[in-house]
Formats: structure tokens, sequence, C-alpha cells
């Protein structure tokens, strides 16, 4: 029996032409519009979660039309300006491709990859709909309740888009959460794919890897860092599919090591490293990167270069304390092992931290180890990951690679 989506309360058939009108006039061209913003004694009272609707701003004025969700912060999602466009099929094709034209016409990404982003949500008009072509498939990861009452819509644009590949549709577990909504897998779901990046071949986990299973966003970071390795002592940290520690080897690194506390990541990044002929000058351990800093500490080892890339750490606002009080350890404690001259590559996928926030992270961990920090590149996701610059949420990777020495 093949799975299908559940669509929960927005299973009663709505009104697509329902108008919800605003407590005041949107002051920015975002597409995220709060609940508090919501004229809630001029709502109709048969709106359904998820439907599409009009929007109206208290002058009157057409805003655009979205999907509604009465129950999170996020109450409408505008998906076009144009009040009077419907969202359904034709709508969703037209969007994609035109994202589609970006990466392969203007961005050329398919001359270093077959694994790129198509679809950066909010960035590319879609807001709830992240989509990575990978080799062969086409995965699409579903973040709201709204998109995903269009799953049937997606895929059938995604088909018409791509008709010789498989496809993957599946909802965010945190996204579902929230909104309420799952998309169930499909028996045809494919589970394995693999992928060429910079002449590094993955295999990727369609079933237990993170996200859509692969990070494409720091493929441009990983053939820099490749620049920077010849005959030096490798450490990737949170190595995940071995991504870093592979463009490091192919950089002409002399030893390699990548760390990663997830028993099927190591055994995922094992696995390419057989795929690419790695060899002896590169090995994998599985341990927590924190443990794996002291232990490096307390044998006297010193990296040469040091990639620290850990999960996202705060998931909102609400979460980022804590986040920056484990960015500064992790970092510190990087810092402390480095090797005079090495090249010190921190990362954060944390949307939540502000390129400042991380940046004064450092330069706190770097005085608290007494040692200089040069910068030699600040970067964010590959350009097919566009950031749109009136919704920074779209921007949320930030890449830092520097020179250290000892004070």
């Amino acid at each position: 029996m093949r799975g299908g989506r559940n669509r929960g309360e927005g299973s009663r058939v709505a009104d697509p032409d329902q108008v919800v009108f605003l407590r005041g006039v949107p002051k920015s061209p975002h597409p995220w519009i709060w609940k508090t913003h919501i004229d809630r004694a001029r709502l109709p009272k048969d709106l359904v979660p998820g439907q599409p609707v009009r929007i109206v701003d208290a002058e009157n004025n057409a805003v655009g039309r979205g999907t509604w969700h009465p129950h999170v912060t996020i109450a409408l999602r505008i998906l076009t300006r144009n009040i009077d466009e419907p969202i359904d099929q034709a709508f969703l094709e037209k969007r994609l491709r035109t994202a589609l034209s970006l990466r392969r016409d203007v961005l050329r990404v398919e001359e270093a990859t077959n694994a790129y982003r198509l679809c950066h949500g909010e960035a590319d008009n879609l807001s709830g709909l992240v989509v990575d072509v990978l080799g062969d498939v086409v995965v699409a990861e579903v973040m709201s309740l709204g998109m995903s009452l269009l799953e049937e819509e997606v895929r059938a644009a995604l088909k018409a888009l791509f008709p010789d590949k498989r496809l993957l549709v599946s909802g965010d577990r945190r996204g579902g959460d929230l909104e309420g909504f799952a998309i169930r897998p499909r028996e045809d779901d494919p589970t394995e794919v693999e992928v060429t990046e910079h002449g590094v071949r993955y295999k990727v986990d369609l079933r237990e890897g993170h996200k859509t299973g692969f990070f494409c966003d720091q493929r441009d970071n990983r053939a820099y860092l490749a620049r920077m390795c010849r005959g030096r002592t490798v450490y990737d940290l949170h190595t995940y599919t071995g991504g870093f520690a592979l463009n490091a080897l192919q950089g002409g690194a002399k030893q390699v090591v990548g760390v990663d506390l997830d028993e099927k990541a190591i055994a995922v990044a094992t696995r390419n490293a057989k795929l690419n002929q790695a060899g002896p000058n590169l090995r994998f351990a599985q341990a927590d990167a924190f443990t794996y800093l002291r232990e490096l500490e307390r044998t006297g080892t010193k990296p040469e270069v040091l990639v620290l890339d850990p999960p996202k750490l705060a998931r909102d606002r609400d979460g980022v304390d804590e986040a920056m009080r484990t960015y500064n350890d992790l970092n510190r404690l990087g810092l402390g092992v480095m090797a005079d001259d090495g090249i010190f590559v921190s990362c954060s996928c944390s949307g939540a931290v502000s390129e400042e926030m991380f940046l004064d992270v450092l330069r706190r961990a770097a005085a608290k180890t007494k040692k200089e920090l040069t910068l030699l590149r600040v970067a964010g996701a590959s350009p097919d990951h566009p950031v749109a610059l009136h919704i920074p949420e779209s921007g949320y990777l930030k890449v830092v690679f520097a020179r250290v020495r000892s004070l």
C-alpha cells in the first residue's frame, strides 16, 4: 500500500478565496506574517488550517496570497504578491523552473557537481519548501502544513522538471511537530544515491541522513579548504559524511582524521573513504568533539588544520544563549590545541546566531587562549542557497577561515 499525506485539520474543503485582514500595513516584504498581526475580529469562521487565502492589509490594500495556520507563530506564509494567482501545480512548476534556471544557467552549478539545492524556501519564493537535486534523485523537504497539503502538486511539478529522476518527498520533523502534519513514506521511495562534487564521490543515505541527506551548502567551503591542506595534518570534527576530510585529502593533506559522535555518520564517512580509495592517510574516529579536543590537549597533539562544523545549536531565538556558550567552549578548546600558523575553520549553521555574534565568540575564544586570529575568509553557503536581504533567516551559515598564531 502506498503512503500519502496526512492532511489533519486540512482535510475539510477549503475556500481559496477566503480573505484574511491584517491589523496594519506591512513594513517589510518578508513572507512571514505573525499571528499578532492578524485582525482576528474579521477572520472568517470556517478557515481551514493550511489552506490558501487572500491577504489584505488594514487599509484594504492587497498584500498577496499565502497559506494560513491559526495555531503557530507564523500565521501566514505569503507565496505570491498577486492576490488572484492560484497556488496550484502550474504555480509551483513556474517557481521551480525559475529556481532551476538560476542554478543551471546563471550559477552553472552542474559543472562542479550533480548535487545542489534547487529551491531554498523563502529565498526562492516558496516558503515551507526545500528541494535538493542529488544525482538521479530529487529530494523535497516540506516545512509547513500549507505546503504539506500541496504534496501531490509538488510531486507533479518536480516530475515535470525532472521526468527521468526518482523523487522523494518528506516532512521536516520539527516543522511537522509544530504545525501538525506528517508525510508518510512510500514503498517506491529511493533509499540511497551516489553524488559527485569537485571530483569527490559520496554515497548518500536518504533514510537515515540529516535533512535531505547531504549538505550541499558547504560545497564551496570544502573546495576552499582543500587548497590550504597540502602537506598538513588535518582534523575534521563533526565530519558527518566526511566532506571536509575527503577534500582535505584530495588537496594533498599529509594525514587526515575525521571525528563524529554518530556511529551511523562514521559508517557513511568510512564508506565514502573507500569509494574514493582514500588509503591509510585518512581515518575516522567515533568520539564526542569536546572529549576528543581535550584528548588532543592532554597528548600535546597540534593540528595544522582544524575544522569545527557542529550541527545546529540554536533552533530559534530562545536557544541562542545556550548555543553561544557551546560555541565559546568548542572554539576555545579548538584554538587551544592549534599549531602556530595553523588554519582554523569554524562553522555555525544556526540562523538565529548572526555573523557578528559568531565572530564575537571567536574573538573571545582567541583572547582566552592567547591566540591571534587573522581572518582569511568569512563565508556562507554556496550560491545555490541564495540569501534574500529582507529574509535574514535565509542566510543561516557562517564559515570562518583563519590563521592562528600564539601571542
